[in-house]
């Protein structure tokens, strides 16, 4: 069955993998960007919102359109930011920064989609958290608040609508190699990271997408409240894996 499918920050990386697996399955997909103009580019048959978090009357509009014209039958929370920086020297707008992207605009984006959802008995909500949504990372203090706040919303928004078949989920992803991390990583960097990775590498954006795409589908029919790590084993270990010779 086709469905409609709204997705955040998807022009690249994660996002766009995800609106390419969703499409091909013969979902009606809008992606989201920060740009007025279209992407050059985009498959005609996905659909453009433009849509910037950090500008109130931008979400406003968008929450607007969510809710009365395109009333996504699937909302995939993907859109937000990484401001690195400890405690001390993460001051009160670069935290109002995050929790703006990460948490208080899906939160209304998801507020705005769940009425047509609820009314009509289905519906899938998938948030891309982060490993750092279920383990603390040094450094990197308001990004995990964020995150864990973005699954505390998950889990309880789960109990509060299950009874009307729509289900919420999250995906935590590890590293994936992006062209985001390719900036932010040399290559010796990127090669300790993969050391600690079980799967001996980072990951892909179409491994994230394909367990998206299973949350949002028709087949994830007992899962929900959940925030699946997709990340080579990292988390379960918490040490480097060495292969036996």
């Amino acid at each position: 069955m086709s469905r409609t499918a709204l997705i955040t920050g998807a022009g690249t990386g994660i996002g766009a993998a995800i609106a390419a697996v969703l499409a091909a399955a013969g979902n009606a997909c809008t992606i989201t960007g920060r740009a007025d103009a279209r992407p050059e580019g985009l498959d005609a048959s996905i659909g453009y919102m433009q849509l910037d978090y950090h500008d109130p009357a931008s979400l406003q509009r968008a929450c607007t359109e969510a809710a009365d014209t395109l009333r996504p039958d699937i909302l995939i929370n993907n859109a937000g930011i990484n401001i690195k920086g400890t405690m001390v020297d993460t001051d009160a707008g670069t935290l109002a920064q995050m929790m703006t992207a990460n948490l208080t605009s899906p939160y209304a984006l998801t507020r705005a989609c769940l009425p047509h959802m609820t009314s009509q008995g289905w519906g899938r909500i998938v948030s891309i958290t982060s490993i750092w949504s279920v383990l603390g990372n040094p450094g990197n203090t308001a990004y995990c608040a964020s995150k864990f706040g973005l699954d505390g919303m998950t889990a309880a928004l789960a109990a509060e609508v299950a009874h009307h078949g729509v289900t919420v989920n999250a995906v935590a992803p590890g590293y994936i190699m992006t062209d985001a991390l390719r900036a932010k990583y040399t290559p010796d960097r990127l090669r300790e990271v993969a050391a600690h990775v079980p799967l001996g590498r980072p990951g892909r954006p179409d491994e994230i997408a394909a367990v998206v795409a299973f949350l949002a589908g028709e087949n994830a029919t007992y899962i929900t409240g959940q925030n699946i790590r997709v990340d080579g084993g990292l988390t379960r270990t918490a040490q480097p894996f060495t292969r036996p010779d």
